[in-house]
């Protein structure tokens, strides 16, 4: 029987740079939830093997963090948060350099969103899981993933809980066209080729070590390195780049970035019914030269704030007001 080990502790990041809620649900990973019953708003999820329920304060974050009893792993969890939220990234300030850049960023500025540091392997799969899918089908894909392949840590709020699988659990001993029917027989559809044959590439490539070696190019050579992989397209390897790669110039452009880029930033494109390869590369160019090194980050900020979820919450009158 699974026994999980507590650790209890916090990390000096204020709510003014860190909004959780934007963060953990907005989009970046598929395996957070809120915790609405408690006395005060928890975020719970699983990242970097381990369980944790996360409690926003004025001026810090609380947490406790809970691990298998058999899981090897660096028991410093406030280190691990802290590098998982980038705590030593100074928001604030790059916020004000954004909207000195940017006359429209200070419209969609209103709440930080942090760029969650992921793990590539998992953020490849959840990605490649994301290709024409919603959040709530992503996340029970990846729920599933995990359930099956990975290893548990506990029970928690209700329901089991389980690492991410490493390339070592999803393989084991299965061949590619085994793994490819596991995944279909769970309703991946034609994902399931695709991460089975990704699979097999990495490992061929070198596994965690050639994930070091992406790290380490420049950002336009991790880039193409990812797209040789079977399923994956540019926006998915921007995505791989900017959240786990540590290329954060990186911006994936989604139908959200695009129709935003239609209406405050390049008007020319608003007549464009798709993004083609071309106007790919005209909008990501356009925000790299607006927003600089971190342009990636600042289009997560922008993406947020174009979510339905995170949008203002009408009065009654004046929501029916608008219905009228």
């Amino acid at each position: 029987m699974t026994k999980a080990i507590k650790s209890s502790g916090i990390i000096c990041l204020k709510a003014k740079v860190c909004d959780l809620e934007r963060t953990l649900l907005g989009g970046q990973s598929f395996r957070w939830r809120k915790l609405c019953s408690e006395p005060k708003v928890k975020y719970c999820g699983v990242a970097l093997n381990t369980y944790w329920e996360l409690t926003p304060e004025k001026d810090h974050i609380a947490y406790d963090a809970h691990v298998a009893d058999n899981t090897p792993i660096n028991n410093n969890f406030t280190a691990l948060l802290s590098d998982y939220l980038r705590a030593d990234f100074d928001l604030e300030l790059q916020q004000k350099n954004w909207m000195q850049a940017d006359e429209n960023f200070k419209k969609f500025v209103g709440q930080p969103v942090r760029m969650l540091a992921q793990e590539p392997l998992e953020n490849i799969i959840c990605f490649m899981c994301s290709q024409n899918n919603n959040i709530k089908r992503i996340s029970s894909m990846v729920q599933w993933l995990c359930s099956t392949y990975g290893n548990k840590i506990g029970h928690f709020n209700g329901q089991d809980e389980f690492s991410f699988p490493t390339l070592k659990d999803l393989q084991g001993g299965r061949t590619c066209s085994q793994l490819d029917a596991e995944l279909r027989a769970a309703k991946f559809g034609y994902r399931a080729k695709f991460i089975a044959r990704s699979l097999t590439e990495i490992e061929k490539l070198g596994g965690l070590d050639w994930f070091e070696q992406l790290r380490r190019m420049p950002y336009a050579e991790a880039r193409e390195a990812l797209v040789q992989l079977p399923g994956i397209g540019y926006k998915v390897a921007d995505c791989i780049c900017l959240m786990s790669l540590n290329h954060l110039q990186a911006v994936p452009i989604d139908t959200h970035i695009f129709k935003l880029a239609q209406r405050h930033y390049l008007p020319h494109l608003a007549s464009q019914k798709s993004v083609t390869s071309k106007i790919y590369d005209e909008i990501a160019q356009h925000f790299q030269q607006l927003h600089g090194q971190y342009a990636g980050w600042a289009q997560a900020v922008l993406f947020c704030a174009d979510l339905p979820q995170f949008q203002p919450k009408l009065e009654p009158s004046a929501a029916k007001k608008r219905k009228k």
